[in-house]
């Protein structure tokens, strides 16, 4: 955590350090924190699938179904042979109950 707040302080504009922090967060079960860092690397990489499907996995946590399925659902539209969009495939289908 403490290297991802270091790399984030260093690089403020940079939405992988942004990405790695919120994923720190979302680990420790600081979802609330994580979503403005993940909405943040999205908006300004918004191809990205891995953002995408961060960004999802917080949604979800948060209890924000439809937000969380619009996120996966451009991770898979971004990339569709990428891993990330892979997992975002599988985060789909569990949230869908399948």
């Amino acid at each position: 955590m403490s290297l991802a707040q270091t790399g984030r302080k260093g690089m403020a504009d940079s939405p992988n350090s942004a990405d790695t922090l919120a994923w720190a967060y979302f680990r420790t079960g600081a979802y609330s924190i994580a979503a403005p860092l993940l909405e943040d690397a999205v908006k300004i990489v918004p191809t990205n699938p891995t953002y995408r499907y961060h960004l999802g996995m917080v949604y979800q946590k948060l209890n924000d179904p439809a937000r969380a399925k619009s996120a996966f659902e451009a991770a898979i539209k971004a990339k569709p042979d990428s891993p990330a969009a892979e997992s975002a495939r599988k985060a789909l289908s569990e949230l869908a109950g399948t």
